[in-house]
Parts: C-alpha cells; structure tokens; sequence
C-alpha cells in the first residue's frame, strides 16, 4: 500500500467541510439570485400584462371622448342656428319711441350741452396743436442757425461712420500700395 504523507491527519476532513461549506453557500447564494431572478420576471409580466390591459382601457376612453365631442359638435352647431334664427327673426321686430315734449326738450339741452363741451375742446385743442408746431418749428430755425450742425440717428450715424472707416481704409491702402510699387519692393 502506498502511503500518503498528510501534515495533519484530520486536515482532509477539514478541507471536505470548507469545500461542503464553500458549496452550500454558493447554493444559497444562487438561490437569492434565482429568487430575485423569478421577481424581476413576475414583474416583467405584470408590467407586459399591464401594456395589453391599457391599450384597451386607452381605447375605450379615446371612444368616450370622441362621444362627447361629436355631442359637443352638435351642441354647437344647435346654438349657432339659433344665434342665426334669432339674428334673422330680428329683422321683424319694429321699435317705436315716443318721446313727451318734455323728455325732447331735456334730450335737446342735454345734446346741445354735450355740442358746446365739444366745441370748446376742439378749438383748445387746435390751439395747442398750433402752438406745439410753432415751438418746434422755432426750435429748428434755432438749431439751423446756430449752426450746430445735422443731427443723426444712431443708425445712420453708424452707417456713415462704417462707409467713412471703409473708404478710408481703401483709399490709405492705395496710397501704400501707390508707394510700394513706385519705389519697386
């Protein structure tokens, strides 16, 4: 028999119990995944069973509301013919005022109030408007003589200013390049 030199004699016996061990927990540990494994597939199908439910529940809300819109339309069109009956049945109706000669003469003096009111902010106002235009009209006389000069807006300013800068820069290209040549570089 050959004999097999072990340090320990009980050492194999320990090294059986960790693999044992070693296997168990990986049981478990398996188990847990296959655990959760199982959840995340009972979820998927309630969620897929939840997709197929919805479309149908979708579909019988989307017919509710086409229901009530065309309910809506037809409402709609029932108070626009009557607006129109209504706008149409009008054209019979005949009113009549009967005026005493008291109310006609309140009526009068009221218009006739109201007539001199309006006449009177009319004329201040063509006062003021003539007045207004007065001022401005001395104002630019002023200006003009004075000498002052043109006033412009910002744009135009700019503009001029960007035109000035630009034909100031070709011309003094110009003169350089006028230069160059005649000396010969």
């Amino acid at each position: 028999m050959k004999g097999h030199c072990r340090g320990n004699p009980n050492e194999g016996d320990t090294s059986s119990l960790v693999e044992e061990i070693n296997k168990k927990e990986e049981i478990v540990e398996q188990k847990d995944n296959l655990a959760e494994q199982l959840s995340q597939v009972t979820k998927n199908v309630g969620d897929v069973k939840e997709i197929v439910d919805n479309p149908e529940a979708a579909i019988e809300n989307l017919k509710k509301i086409v229901l009530a819109v065309k309910a809506a339309g037809q409402s709609t069109d029932n108070a626009v013919t009557a607006i129109t009956n209504a706008i149409l049945d009008s054209r019979n109706v005949v009113f009549t005022n009967k005026l005493d000669d008291e109310s006609l003469k309140q009526l009068q003096t009221k218009y006739n109030s109201y007539y001199q009111q309006e006449e009177t902010l009319f004329k201040s106002h063509g006062r003021d408007i003539s007045q207004m235009l007065e001022r401005n009209k001395d104002r630019c006389y002023e200006i003009i003589n004075k000498g002052d000069g043109v006033y412009f807006g910002r744009k135009t300013f700019m503009r001029l200013y960007i035109a000035f800068r630009t034909f100031f820069g070709i011309i003094l290209l110009e003169i350089v390049y006028g230069i160059v040549k005649w000396l010969g570089i």
